[in-house]
């Protein structure tokens, strides 16, 4: 219906006007402000980085990430899927281990947690999600593990979901989750090594961990045992922040101090990504270097 304007507005859009005309004028820049705050959309920028390193002629690390985002009236909350397996040196099959095992555990989540979000207007509880996320594990170490030990392959695998601003991981072996926070780097996963349970007990100090001669040996790994415990963990994350995911070419090789360096400059994922895998070839590259790197801002 089209209003002449010499009809004058009704009565209720008149008080809203006076109102307004009223407000002090850093009211409304307060509101202003308010409103931007809740206009902001999500922001997840992502980069990835597999190298074979200086020494290996093959590349057994795996890496995958998945991001959506969306707008409109109905947005979808911010979702993201990252991870890193480290197929086990020296296993016949360790390269394909990790290939079959990130995948795997990728279709598992996609298909359990990201696809019912198309069609449904509430997430799975925090409970399902975790179950959900040990069962990708489960399965992914159900696809690689062969009891003859003439086809034996391994890998480790560490997944991260972050939905909304809720994180939450799954994880194997001795790959490792980071997240920066206030600037500070700090790890989320807990290795699954000899080295790792030598120093829990008292037995090795960090600095002698850095030598020991067993320090590549895993006491849990997929597709080495019929059972497998899986480690589960969940996180509610900050407005602003950043994750690590990455095989132990990096973190073993790299200290967190310099890790905590490269993480916390302004620059891209990318690039961050790049001064990484550069870091750890730098201290020898005696391993596959693998990095994810996701920066968030919700």
């Amino acid at each position: 219906m089209m209003m002449d304007e010499t009809m004058g507005y009704p009565d209720a859009i008149e008080t809203e006007i006076d109102a307004l005309a009223d407000t002090k004028p850093e009211e409304v820049l307060d509101e202003t402000v308010i409103e931007d705050e809740r206009m902001g959309s999500p922001e997840l920028r992502v980069a990835q980085r597999s190298d074979v390193g200086a020494i290996r002629n093959r590349n057994e690390d795996s890496c995958l990430v998945f991001s959506s985002e969306s707008g409109g009236h109905f947005p979808l909350l911010p979702f993201g899927l990252y991870l890193v397996a480290d197929g086990m040196g020296g296993h016949e099959s360790g390269h394909l281990a990790s290939k079959v095992a990130s995948r795997t555990a990728t279709s598992h989540i996609l298909k359990e947690i990201y696809i019912p979000l198309l069609t449904s207007d509430l997430p799975p509880d925090e409970d399902e999600i975790e179950k959900i996320l040990g069962d990708a594990v489960q399965s992914a170490h159900k696809a690689i593990y062969n009891p003859d030990p003439s086809k034996d392959g391994g890998t480790t695998l560490t997944v991260a979901v972050l939905l909304g601003r809720e994180l939450y991981l799954a994880h194997v072996g001795d790959s490792r989750a980071y997240w920066l926070v206030d600037g500070d780097l700090e790890p989320i996963t807990n290795d699954h090594s000899l080295v790792q349970r030598l120093q829990d007990e008292g037995q090795l100090t960090a600095e002698e961990a850095q030598h020991y001669e067993y320090r590549n040996v895993l006491l849990r790994a997929l597709g080495q045992e019929d059972e497998l415990k899986v480690d589960t963990y969940r996180r509610s994350l900050p407005r602003n922040g950043k994750l690590l995911l990455c095989s132990d070419g990096l973190c073993g090789l790299v200290s967190e101090i310099k890790l905590q360096q490269i993480m916390n400059q302004s620059i891209s994922p990318h690039e961050i990504t790049d001064q990484l895998i550069a870091a750890a070839i730098e201290a020898g590259g005696y391993d596959n270097i693998t990095a994810v790197v996701v920066d968030f801002c919700f």
